[in-house]
């Protein structure tokens, strides 16, 4: 479904550098990121912020935003999953501290470490990032989605009553 990224720091340049300059710079990342684009907000101060997501990890994200976010500061991060036209995931609610900003195409990319994850958000966080590595999909997806009987009653698959 998507690909983990290299981990170059994003101020390194792409392709080879002149003779005497250092190369990109690699780092030893925590978590393999995924290139996804969900739509999320953030909450900075009070002002919620609409963003894309460009990739994310288990340890944090990097979102494409309209004006630069202040460094070093905390936010409120909800990211949201399209899971179809008309269907979505419920908001996870993180929270994060932006690493680093930098101006690219008339736009804003960010680094955003999460921090203060609790055992339910990091579960959820990991269903995320699952949804993202194709281990799992929308209930529908499965191809074994609710039918309709015979008699127009929706049977439901996943009901723990059904016979």
């Amino acid at each position: 479904m998507t690909k983990p990224l290299p981990s170059v720091h994003p101020s390194s340049p792409p392709g080879p550098t002149p003779k005497g300059v250092p190369g990109p710079v690699l780092h030893a990342r925590k978590e393999s990121r995924r290139a996804v684009d969900v739509s999320a907000s953030l909450t900075i101060g009070g002002r919620v912020v609409v963003v894309r997501t460009r990739d994310i990890s288990r340890s944090g994200v990097c979102l494409i935003s309209d004006s630069e976010l202040p460094r070093d500061v905390e936010l409120a991060v909800a990211l949201v999953l399209s899971l179809g036209k008309e269907a979505s995931s419920e908001p996870l609610h993180l929270i994060g501290r932006t690493a680093w900003s930098t101006r690219m195409f008339g736009r804003y990319q960010s680094g955003v470490m999460f921090v203060e994850l609790d055992a339910d958000r990091r579960r959820y966080l990991d269903l995320f990032m699952r949804f993202f590595e194709g281990e799992v999909g929308p209930a529908a997806s499965d191809g074994d989605s609710d039918r309709i009987s015979a008699s127009g009653i929706v049977e439901d698959k996943d009901d723990p009553f059904r016979p």
